[in-house]
């Protein structure tokens, strides 16, 4: 991968960008520096730069805001059940199958963004919590093990519980920390972290965590109900994202 100095801004530029809409939303990194970097470089290449950011931002955003503590003692049935899931489907599918799985996923997604877009309201009490959580993190770790996508159900579900600003930008964090770390180590082993990625993968982290910062301030900035539109586009655009992919 030898990438000459106008390509390396152009990874700086897009990493920025992802960074911020992640750092604002909590989401996005993947599918907007994918997108973009997908018009000039081959899907294994963008692949392999994307690994160390998305992973890195991920440990960072499970970490920052100070709510971990709550979250972990609020949301560990559906993590261990996340990760039950994930390990019980690991490799079934054949990724000839994942992308009509994907597509489907993706509609969902989209279909649960739009209706709450369009003034459906979609929550989970308390009570609910202890059946719906674990059922929620079993559900996307069988699919996450299978496809390697985990936004499905568990985005929605974090959605609808109401945890504020923060605390569901680090609980997205902390659940795509733990549904990705697989498949970040396989790829690692299978060697998608070659020397070549170092440069353009270490300018995408730089301007990745830039990018956070950014969103991040931009996120204090935003009303809770602005924030909560800005989190189901995002889910809406990554669902058709998803979908777009497939085809």
């Amino acid at each position: 991968m030898e990438l000459g100095v106008s390509e390396l801004a152009a990874v700086a530029a897009i990493y920025v960008l992802a960074g911020s809409v992640k750092g604002a939303i909590g989401l996005g990194l993947p599918t907007v520096s994918m997108a973009l970097l997908g018009i000039w470089l081959p899907v294994e290449q963008a692949a392999a730069i994307l690994i160390l950011p998305a992973f890195l931002t991920n440990v960072w955003q499970s970490l920052a805001g100070g709510a971990l503590m709550s979250l972990l003692a609020r949301l560990w049935p559906m993590l261990i059940c996340l990760i039950l899931g994930t390990l019980l489907t690991a490799g079934i599918m054949t990724s000839g199958n994942n992308a009509l799985t994907g597509a489907f996923l993706g509609a969902i997604l989209a279909l649960y963004a739009g209706l709450v877009l369009a003034g459906y309201r979609f929550t989970v009490s308390q009570k609910a919590e202890p059946v719906l959580g674990p059922a929620a993190g079993v559900t996307t770790g069988l699919i996450s093990g299978a496809t390697g996508i985990f936004v499905v159900p568990v985005a929605p579900y974090l959605e609808a519980l109401n945890l504020g600003k923060d605390g569901l930008v680090q609980a997205i964090g902390l659940t795509a920390l733990i549904a990705s770390s697989r498949w970040r180590l396989v790829l690692g082993l299978n060697g998608s972290l070659k020397v070549e990625v170092v440069v353009p993968g270490s300018i995408a982290v730089v301007a990745a965590f830039a990018g956070m910062f950014l969103g991040r301030a931009l996120r204090a900035r935003l009303s809770v109900e602005l924030f909560r539109r800005w989190v189901l586009i995002g889910l809406f655009s990554l669902g058709a994202a998803m979908i777009i992919r497939a085809f």
